[in-house]
Parts: structure tokens; C-alpha cells; sequence
């Protein structure tokens, strides 16, 4: 292949988002860090196919998702038994029956993919390669996201993962974000949208400090809530929604 076409590859691989993942051993930390149970696993943007191997070496069920046709058909002709699906991850249909979710996401859609993943009902374990600061600030909560989904998930930070482990390198550090569906919901599913909107409304009112806010919010007078949304841990929303419903 010529210089000027592997360089045209690689405008437009960038262009999609990818940078690939290099190092072996944080590709076992990451497969490792699935549950043992051999659920079928969906593989989102599977690229080469260095966490595909290594998902199959652990005895599991993969369907890969991958939008660069290159990619699609590389992953095809190596893993035969992978079932290879050439869409990109936000438009993917997960399967309607109980599986696991791994993936290398693109920077530039961490967010939507994983408001995406929150929507979806089926999956039980999410291992989430995304940046730094994402998976730092996930696993600390202070956001309207996590307080929004922390009644039906648990957030969890496994590791920071140096640029250098890349291909092409990226301009910062990657980070493991576990997401895990909890087995017993902190506030029934039937409320979701009540509550979400409750957290939104509370997120985005006026007042000074937490307590002014929830009382012009629901018109309820609460003691000891913290100085701001943000500062209420993600758990605690769930027990603020229940005071005042």
C-alpha cells in the first residue's frame, strides 16, 4: 500500500473516532473485569479486534459492532465464529435477551453512547474504556447524569490508562468505567421519568443552596441537605425523592 493511501486510511479512521488499543495487558484488565458469568458479550467498537481475541479466549460469545468497513471486514475474515455487525454504536439494536457490554468508545461520543447504554434494559455489566476525567468524574457522581441513573446503577473507576497505550495517540488519558445494573433498584422503575424529571427540575432551579432550591421546587422545607445538587452523593437523591413524594 502506498504511502499517500495508508495515510488517507488514516484521516479517516481519525475522523471516526478511533484510537486503537495497544497494550495487551490493559485489554486483559478490561475483559477481566467482567463478571465470570458467561453471558454473551456486545463488543462496541471493535476496530482490530485486540479485545474480540481476547473476549474469545475467555470462552465468550461476542458480537462485535463496528462502523469502518475495513475494520468490519478484518474482524469478519479473523474471527469467523464473531458474529461482526458494521453499524455505528449509537444506531446498534441490543439484543432483547441478558448480555454483557464492553468497549473502546470514541472520545467524541462518550457521553451520548452512554446515555445510550442508561436506556437500554437488557444488559446487566457495561466495561467502558472512555477518557479520564469521564471515569473520574462517573465514579465520583456531582453530576445531573449519574444523580439522574444512580437508582438503577452503580458507577465504578478501574483505572487510568496512560495515552501512550494508543494508536494513533490521543491528546489524553483513557480511563475504565464499570457500570453495573444494581439488582435492586432504589426507586421502583415505573418512576423513572417522575424522578429524573424531579433531579432535572432540582439541577436547574433557582435558589441559594440545595435546601432553597428543593422548597421553590416542591414547595417542602427539608433540613440538612448538603450546599448544592451537585454535592448530594448520587444515592442520596433516591432517599430526597422518596421525602418528598
Amino acid at each position: 500500500m502506498s504511502s499517500r493511501r495508508r495515510s488517507a486510511r488514516d484521516r479517516a479512521r481519525r475522523e471516526l473516532g478511533q484510537n486503537f488499543l495497544v497494550d495487551r495487558g490493559v485489554v486483559r484488565h478490561l475483559v477481566d473485569l467482567l463478571e465470570p458469568a458467561p453471558l454473551p458479550v456486545v463488543e462496541l467498537g471493535a476496530g482490530s479486534g485486540a479485545i474480540t481475541r481476547e473476549l474469545l479466549h475467555s470462552g465468550r460469545e461476542v458480537t462485535a459492532v463496528e462502523l469502518d468497513p475495513h475494520w468490519a471486514s478484518s474482524l469478519r475474515a479473523t474471527f469467523p465464529e464473531v458474529r461482526v455487525i458494521r453499524c455505528d454504536m449509537l444506531d446498534f439494536r441490543f439484543p432483547a435477551t441478558g448480555h454483557a457490554v464492553i468497549g473502546n468508545l470514541p472520545f467524541g461520543i462518550t457521553t451520548s453512547m452512554t446515555r445510550r447504554l442508561l436506556t437500554e434494559r437488557t444488559w446487566s455489566e457495561a466495561v467502558l474504556l472512555v477518557q479520564w476525567d469521564v471515569a473520574r468524574k462517573r465514579a465520583e457522581g456531582g453530576s445531573q447524569l449519574n444523580a439522574q441513573w444512580a437508582p438503577w446503577y452503580e458507577f465504578q473507576s478501574c483505572g487510568r490508562i496512560p495515552a501512550r497505550s494508543f494508536r494513533p495517540m490521543p491528546t489524553v488519558d483513557g480511563g475504565i468505567l464499570k457500570v453495573r445494573r444494581r439488582s435492586r433498584p432504589l426507586v421502583p422503575l415505573g418512576e423513572q421519568r417522575r424522578y429524573q424529571r424531579f433531579v432535572e427540575a432540582v439541577f436547574t432551579g433557582r435558589g441559594r443552596g440545595l435546601t432553597e432550591i428543593v422548597r421553590n421546587v416542591t414547595g417542602c422545607s427539608l433540613r440538612n441537605l448538603p450546599a448544592l445538587p451537585r454535592d448530594l452523593p448520587a444515592e442520596d437523591w433516591a432517599r430526597l425523592y422518596a421525602e418528598i413524594t
